[in-house]
């Protein structure tokens, strides 16, 4: 029974109390400060059962019990020696109660945890005290002991008080209104009542002490005039408190639960603020995808949620929330727990979703468009609905989907070459394996890639692409030798450097290198290794790959490569390309290489040469040629540097995401992705052709 229903109770039986001391006026006057403590003993006696402890005793209760006895019978000690050792009696079991329940609540600890030995020790004295302490019990008694010595049990008064006391201990007045408010409901279906709005989507209604049980995700509807003016609203059951032997429930409703009003009927006449439990005949297909519901906190770019727990998700998932006829899409990045206090001390938990936005899914553009406001509190959040695959362009390829949906990520082929593209990611988190099958898909068209790779894979997991190296036998050789006569060249003094050798040598590398490269752009040739001559950070690598790439860039500049786009694939780019302060070699002259080759590599894309920069770490590599990397396809990283470099294409939620990703999971973002924003994907399974002869 609310509490202003049992207020009402109180004060109708305090003006019954009246009416009987009217009628009874004389013989409570005989009694003088016997018939005071009769009085006062019933009216504690309402006040604890409709007030006080109308559900349960608490240690509290047992003290403002015992105080207020002992407060009435110490100073009438020698006028109520009639009642001999029964004074005594309920005086000192009044104390006995005061002594235990204020010793459970003094030496109660919260700071300690309840298996502590105070903690127990208090558990068990609460326990005495709210047991043998009910304040009914105590007044009733002490009623009964002020009537049986001082009220004559033949007189008209000993019945009527009897009488009054019973009507309180018997018969409970809370549940004759609460039996009456029952037979109120209209309806079997009524089971709670609205007490609160949270939003224009979120009602909390208090459970009726009599209704079945009401279970998350149940139906139920009721009429509101929240929106101005009388109508009937069918929603969502979300959330069930229990406390106090109170139940609350908290109703989510929404216009896109279009399925709640095809397959729920409104009772007859319903009472405006009445709950009903209604019956759905099966299972909800909007239940299936309810995520949970938007909560304080969430911003244009980030939206936060109260998980329901009902759908599993994880981190990179795709969610919805409708705003107004769109369907505004966003991806799940990070999940943090809480609690809220619902009464007293005692707490609620839940757990909040995080998950910033894409947009909303345009199919003809075949991108996210950006949603320039926040959603309502209290909406609805929901797993995203599939979409029509569209058709890949005939410049794109589709390298994964965004996980748990079928959402594609295309990449532009052109763009990724053209605007170079950097794939980082530790080893194991399937960076090396998505390279080569994206190798494979730009090879197919009408770019030329060079591989250059120490490693050797790209032989053995590329042999259906790669049949032979750039420059091999005596051509390489010579190249080799010739790299080799300059270094020796460079390491003499200036005075003694042969300078008309340097420059023949310098020239059979130019010239070597453009018959190399001119023979395979000419060729049907899709794919060639740039082998290099040792595996070492040395100068002469350096050296020998600056002539490459000097070659290379003289060609393009000079439109002598037949129209071709020309893909460079920099793996272990951190060997190629190093940053400054991991060189192999500590002069001068090498980092002075590694500049030119940077240089050389960030004018290329003019002429239709580009580069897809393979590494671990970005720590190690040229940051002259990654800040040039228009395009990024990030696997798991671990190392500070990564995240900073990332954070200049990223928000810091997906950068802090970098370290939870798991295998064949990467984040995409950049010029060469259609989306136009940052996401979280998945890439396939692949199966890679098997090496010739394996």
């Amino acid at each position: 029974m609310p509490k202003g229903q049992r207020i009402i109770v109180f004060l109708a039986t305090l003006a019954l109390l009246l009416v009987g001391y009217i009628a009874f006026k004389s013989p409570m006057d005989v009694l003088n400060s016997k018939g005071i403590l009769i009085i006062s003993a019933l009216i504690m006696l309402s006040f604890t059962t409709l007030l006080a402890e109308h559900f349960f005793t608490r240690p509290t209760d047992v003290v403002a019990s015992a105080v207020s006895i002992l407060l009435l019978l110490s100073p009438l000690h020698s006028e109520l020696n009639e009642m001999g050792l029964w004074y005594w009696i309920i005086w000192g079991y009044s104390a006995a109660l005061l002594v235990v329940s204020l010793a459970a609540l003094l030496i109660l600890s919260p700071e300690k945890s309840p298996s502590a030995r105070i903690n127990r020790v208090s558990a068990i004295l609460k326990t005495i005290a709210i047991r043998f302490g009910n304040g009914r019990f105590l007044w009733f008694s002490f009623f009964v002991l002020c009537v049986l010595f001082y009220v004559d049990s033949q007189s008209p008064l000993f019945i009527a008080l009897f009488a009054y006391a019973a009507v309180l201990l018997l018969v409970d007045p809370k549940k004759a209104i609460i039996s009456f408010n029952s037979v109120n409901k209209q309806s079997e279906s009524a089971v709670a009542e609205l007490f609160g709005i949270q939003s224009s989507s979120a009602y909390l209604a208090k459970v009726y002490p009599d209704s079945p049980p009401i279970n998350r995700f149940d139906v139920a509807g009721f009429v509101s005039n929240s929106g101005g003016r009388d109508k009937w609203i069918a929603g969502l059951v979300i959330e069930a408190y229990e406390l106090n032997e109170q139940r609350w429930i908290k109703i989510l409703t929404d216009e896109s639960f279009g399925e709640l009003k095809e397959k729920t009927t409104a009772p007859k006449s319903p009472k405006k603020g009445v709950v009903h439990l209604l019956n759905v005949g099966g299972e909800l297909a909007l239940v299936s995808h309810l995520v949970g519901t938007v909560c304080e906190g969430t911003t244009i770019e980030k939206l936060r949620f109260e998980y329901a727990f009902n759908v599993r998700i994880q981190e990179g998932e795709l969610l919805q929330v409708c705003c107004g006829v769109s369907n505004v899409l966003y991806q799940v990045v990070e999940g943090t727990t809480g609690s809220e206090i619902l009464e007293s001390r005692n707490e609620a938990g839940f757990i909040i979703g995080e998950a910033v936005q894409l947009g909303i899914w345009n199919a003809e553009n075949r991108s996210f468009d950006r949603y320039g406001w926040v959603p309502s509190m209290n909406s609805p959040v929901s797993k995203a609905e599939t979409i029509d695959i569209p058709d890949c362009l005939p410049n794109e390829y589709q390298i994964g989907s965004i996980p748990s949906s079928n959402f594609p990520v295309f990449i532009d082929r052109e763009s990724a070459v053209t605007h170079h593209l950097a794939i980082l990611g530790v080893t194991g988190s399937g960076k090396s394996v998505f390279a080569r099958d994206l190798i494979r898909q730009i090879a197919d068209e009408d770019a030329k890639v060079i591989c250059v790779d120490f490693t050797n894979e790209y032989k053995e997991k590329l042999a259906d692409l790669i049949g032979s190296s750039l420059v091999e036998g005596q051509a390489a050789e010579d190249l080799f030798s010739a790299i080799d006569t300059i270094n020796e060249q460079m390491d003499e003094f200036a005075n003694k450097r042969d300078k008309l050798l340097i420059s023949q040598k310098e020239g059979e590398l130019r010239n070597g290198f453009k018959a190399a490269l001119q023979s395979f752009v000419a060729n049907d040739e899709k794919a060639v290794l740039f082998e290099l001559p040792d595996v070492t950070n040395t100068a002469g690598i350096l050296e020998f790959t600056k002539w490459f790439f000097k070659s290379l860039f003289e060609l393009a500049k000079a439109s002598e490569l037949n129209g071709k786009k020309v893909c460079v694939v920099l793996e272990e780019a951190h060997t190629i390309v190093p940053e400054w302060n991991f060189l192999g070699v500590d002069d001068k002259r090498s980092s002075s290489v590694v500049n030119s080759i940077a240089q050389i590599a960030l004018q290329g894309r003019k002429y239709g040469v580009g580069f897809i920069v393979i590494g671990q770490r970005t720590a190690n590599i040229s940051k002259t040629v990654l800040t040039q990397c228009n395009s990024v396809v990030a696997f798991q990283q671990f190392d500070r540097t990564s995240a900073e470099f990332l954070g200049n294409y990223m928000s810091s939620d997906y950068v802090a995401s970098l370290t939870r990703l798991k295998p064949r999971h990467a984040i995409a973002v950049g010029k060469a992705f259609s989306s136009g924003t940052p996401m979280i994907f998945s890439v396939p399974e692949i199966d890679e052709p098997q090496a010739h002869g394996g």
